[in-house]
């Protein structure tokens, strides 16, 4: 597993939470560490896409092709 403190897991975890609220959105671009990203791929049910920097799209697994 990543290499990540709790409290660093629980502020990663509260913002992926509040970054999803709700369920209707699946797909969101958020700015990550090496090591939080690790965690999400590790952790979530969700494709990691490197965007470059420290941008990540994340997209939970049976996300909408439309962009949802």
């Amino acid at each position: 597993m990543a290499n990540i403190e709790n409290t660093a897991i629980s502020r990663l975890e509260r913002r992926i939470s509040d970054s999803f609220e709700g369920g209707q959105i699946r797909r969101r671009e958020l700015r990550l560490t090496e090591a939080e990203a690790r965690y999400v791929a590790e952790t979530y049910p969700a494709g990691l896409r490197p965007m470059g920097g420290q941008w990540y799209e994340i997209t939970f697994l049976g996300a909408c092709k439309d962009g949802m």
